[in-house]
């Protein structure tokens, strides 16, 4: 069968236009623009990392407790002064009485004309032992330049005025070439290098230049063991005369607090200090005792930590030390510490082979030393009555003594009460250990 065949049909042209098609260009890369910021952006990253690496885990814990210790330090801080403000309130409410001390005087002029620096130490040393400036004699002959210095003898001997002078005019850079003594006189004779002129101090008793002044009684009371007692007790001493010297424990409760309120109302204190006694360890001193075992480093790490806690005391005295203070080698240890600091020493005399106040003045520091304990043995009448003609008695030949007494209760603080008023109508005169320098005791140099 033959297949059909089929015509194709012509296809028809269309009469339409069409429409031309828009290529859009290929672009063949990203444009210089990007590639510059994306650069710019990878230095920045770079140049942050590098400031501000990033820590290792250990840093970041470090930082961490860093960070917590400095926190914790600034509660510590702030619950420290509120604790602070609460005790001052508590201090607050006790009653003080503040002393007023009067300006010194000015006394007659030292300065003559004519004369040199070396006659103006001899004439203010001389003033500052009490010799009376009108007292003092100058003469001149040839190249010796004499001064004749009268002493005192109920406040001092001639030994004691030489050490002075002597020490004065070295610390001025005169030489000593000799000395002669005797009975009733002591002379010194010096050189200086910026003159020609040597220089010849005689000492010599004048008890009748001094008889006036015998007539004035003084005396310094010192109570021991502060620092055991507070609340209206304490309250009860403050309100003493602003004259009376405290000794204050350095390790007790009521110390810190004691030490405060004696800043505040400008009253002496000096530093009650624990000294070994006969009988140790029976009997026990207290904490951070200074023992006869101590060697000088011992005793200075003791006691300089003593000074440390009380920085404005005058000094410290001992509390018991009836063996420590009879051993020269360790007593001097003491006076080296106290040297050191520039403070004064006062010997408690619990025992009557004590060596304390000749090491100190030997050293060359201010010393004192008790006469009498007011309190002791008892607080009766009859030791009141005896305590009191003791004092007098002393005060016929040393015109200024010192006591010591004690604050353990309101029995004491009332006993001490009366003490005080019955000197005072006895016509004595209540004298602040600070100022026993300036009442013809002589201040060591």
């Amino acid at each position: 069968m033959a297949k059909r065949k089929y015509k194709r049909k012509p296809v028809k042209k269309s009469t339409t236009r069409k429409r031309p098609v828009r290529k859009t260009a290929k672009t063949k890369g990203p444009r210089l623009g990007y590639y510059l910021l994306a650069g710019l952006f990878v230095i920045f990253v770079m140049w942050l990392l590098i400031r501000n690496p990033v820590p290792a885990p250990q840093e970041l814990e470090e930082r961490v407790a860093h960070k917590r210790e400095k926190i914790k330090e600034r509660y510590e801080a702030v619950a420290k002064a509120a604790k602070r403000s609460k005790q001052e309130e508590q201090d607050e409410e006790i009653e003080l009485i503040v002393h007023q001390k009067p300006e010194k005087e000015e006394g007659p002029s030292l300065v003559h004309e004519g004369e040199s620096e070396i006659d103006l130490v001899i004439r203010r040393t001389a003033d500052e032992i009490g010799v009376p400036v009108s007292a003092v004699r100058r003469r001149k002959r040839d190249e010796r330049v004499s001064f004749s210095i009268p002493i005192d003898r109920s406040q001092m001997d001639l030994t004691y005025a030489n050490m002075i002078f002597k020490g004065k005019m070295e610390m001025n850079a005169a030489k000593f070439v000799k000395g002669q003594d005797s009975r009733t006189k002591q002379s010194l004779l010096f050189s200086h290098k910026n003159t020609s002129d040597q220089y010849e101090i005689d000492l010599y008793y004048d008890n009748k230049l001094y008889q006036k002044k015998a007539s004035e009684k003084t005396i310094t009371i010192v109570i021991d063991d502060f620092g055991d007692i507070g609340g209206k007790l304490l309250e009860g001493f403050f309100a003493l005369d602003p004259e009376v010297c405290f000794a204050i424990f350095p390790d007790a409760p009521y110390t810190d607090q004691t030490v405060r309120l004696a800043n505040r109302q400008g009253r002496d204190y000096i530093i009650h200090v624990p000294m070994e006694p006969i009988g140790y360890p029976k009997v026990n001193p207290g904490k951070n005792a200074i023992l006869a075992q101590h060697n000088e480093a011992q005793v200075r790490k003791i006691l300089g930590g003593h000074l440390a806690k009380m920085p404005q005391s005058l000094g410290i005295n001992n509390h018991m030390g009836s063996l420590a203070t009879s051993d020269p080698q360790l007593m001097q240890s003491v006076i080296n510490v106290l040297k050191d600091h520039d403070k004064l020493f006062l010997d408690s005399r619990t025992t009557n082979v004590s060596v304390a106040y000749q090491t100190a003045q030997k050293s060359s520091i201010k010393a004192f030393r008790n006469d009498l304990f007011l309190d002791s043995p008892n607080i009766s009448q009859s030791t009141m009555n005896s305590k009191l003609s003791q004092i007098n008695r002393l005060a016929d030949s040393k015109r200024h003594v010192i006591a010591i007494t004690h604050c353990h209760s309101q029995e004491k603080l009332d006993y001490l009460k009366e003490i005080i008023r019955k000197l005072k109508s006895a016509g004595f005169t209540l004298i602040p250990l600070s100022e026993l320098d300036q009442r013809n005791i002589p201040e060591i140099i």
